[in-house]
């Protein structure tokens, strides 16, 4: 559920980014989905003030990594790079985690889930080539590359060190001390980018952009960090990487169904190895 609101954020990102300064929109989709996370659950919140303190380093880091970083790289990197590009260094994530949770936390590489992250990049791979990798010789790195690679990077580390958030905190009120501390340090950056260039722009803003803000601020925010940060309290960092792949897919379904982009053969080969590397990586044994 978190990769499809995921993979709309990719197509409005893209759309948005033209027109709306990085930290800007990071900052307008965050805003307000802080301000309905604190009224509806500002009492465990506050009951969580000392969970929070005791890890404070913690849940500052996480939230400049998964809610400042992330998507103010992604957006700045969809300026002048395409979605293939950008779609294609996020694939890399689930690798990225295994070999980090393996420096970090000297934690072995289950050879299951690494089967299934080789198989579900390869379907992504697949997807992001059209079923033609001679493609991949196409692509070019320019500012725009670096900043989705720094996108992808700050997620992974996010994936990782998520562990360390506090065990006796709910989930709800983790989400929103985590976007909280992360609208304190987008506000200043907010407000010198505001005076520079984002009010001469902001209204001029049409009312389908300011949906697609609004999609922004309930789908890829609030829903995808919720669902995210509970389905990675249930299968941990590495199997819930995995699930990263299917971002690039929702991605192309979207596009289908909004920009009118036709369905072709690569579509349901990626599908189906991205399914597969997922379902790989969901296997238990002790089931059987």
């Amino acid at each position: 559920m978190a990769t499809l609101f995921w993979g709309g954020n990719f197509v409005l990102g893209k759309i948005l980014s033209g027109v709306i300064p990085p930290i800007t929109l990071t900052y307008l989709r965050w805003l307000p989905a802080f301000l309905i996370l604190f009224f509806l659950f500002y009492r465990p919140a506050i009951q969580a003030f000392s969970q929070v303190k005791s890890s404070f380093w913690v849940m500052l880091s996480l939230g400049i990594l998964g809610v400042v970083l992330f998507p103010a790289t992604l957006y700045q990197g969809l300026k002048t790079t395409s979605s293939l590009n950008a779609s294609l260094y996020l694939a890399v994530v689930p690798v990225l985690v295994l070999f980090l949770n393996r420096l970090v936390f000297k934690e072995k590489i289950n050879p299951v889930i690494f089967v299934g992250a080789v198989i579900s990049l390869i379907g992504v791979f697949w997807l992001l080539t059209q079923g033609n990798l001679e493609h991949l010789l196409t692509l070019t790195v320019n500012h725009g590359d670096l900043w989705t690679i720094a996108s992808a990077i700050s997620w992974a580390v996010y994936c990782c060190i998520i562990r360390l958030k506090p065990n006796n905190i709910s989930h709800s009120a983790f989400l929103t001390w985590l976007v909280g501390l992360a609208v304190f340090v987008l506000t200043p950056l907010f407000i010198y980018e505001f005076i520079q260039e984002s009010a001469k722009l902001l209204p001029n803003l049409t009312a389908l952009q300011w949906s697609g803000i609004g999609y922004l601020i309930i789908g890829p925010s609030i829903l995808s960090y919720a669902f995210w940060n509970f389905g990675i309290a249930i299968v941990g960092s590495a199997k819930g990487a995995v699930m990263t792949n299917f971002t690039p897919l929702f991605a192309a379904l979207f596009s289908i169904l909004l920009l009118n982009e036709p369905v072709k053969v690569f579509h349901l080969i990626s599908a189906i190895l991205i399914t597969v590397g997922i379902l790989i990586c969901s296997y238990n044994k002790k089931k059987f």
